[in-house]
C-alpha cells in the first residue's frame, strides 16, 4: 500500500513522528521510535534524497542535526493515513465485533508485556 505513495517499510513511521512532533534532533528522532542512530541515519538519507525530509544544523549547537518534514511530505499525509486506516480495516474484516474486541484487549496486554520486559 504503501509502496504506492513511494514510501519504504517504517518510512511512514518515522514522517509521522515528525508530522506529529515537528522538527527535532536526529537523536530525540532515533529515541522516539526506538532504533539505532545509524539505523536512522540510513533512513533520513533515503527521506531526504526524495525530498521528504528537511536536515540543517542547529544554529545554537552545530554538532547536532535538526529534522523536519518537507512541504512536499505534508502531500503524503492522507495517503499515509488512508493507508493504515485501510489495513486495520481489512486485517480484521473476518472478525466479529466481539472477536475485534478480544483482539484489542489480548494485544494491549501484549504490548503491556513487551514494554514491561524492556523495562526489566
Amino acid at each position: 500500500m504503501l509502496s504506492k505513495l513511494g514510501l519504504h517499510v517504517g518510512q511512514e513511521m518515522l514522517l509521522n513522528v515528525l508530522w506529529t512532533q515537528g522538527e527535532m534532533s536526529q537523536t530525540e528522532l532515533a529515541d522516539r521510535l526506538d532504533i539505532q542512530p545509524a539505523t536512522l541515519t540510513v533512513a533520513l538519507k533515503r527521506l531526504e534524497k526524495s525530498g521528504l525530509i528537511v536536515r540543517a544544523r542547529d544554529p545554537e549547537d552545530k554538532r547536532v542535526s535538526k529534522v523536519q518534514p518537507s512541504y512536499k511530505s505534508g502531500e503524503l499525509r492522507n495517503g499515509v493515513m488512508l493507508a493504515w486506516s485501510r489495513l486495520e480495516h481489512d486485517s480484521v474484516a473476518g472478525l466479529t465485533d466481539a472477536e475485534q474486541g478480544m483482539l484489542k484487549i489480548l494485544l494491549n496486554k501484549v504490548a503491556a508485556s513487551l514494554s514491561e520486559d524492556q523495562i526489566e
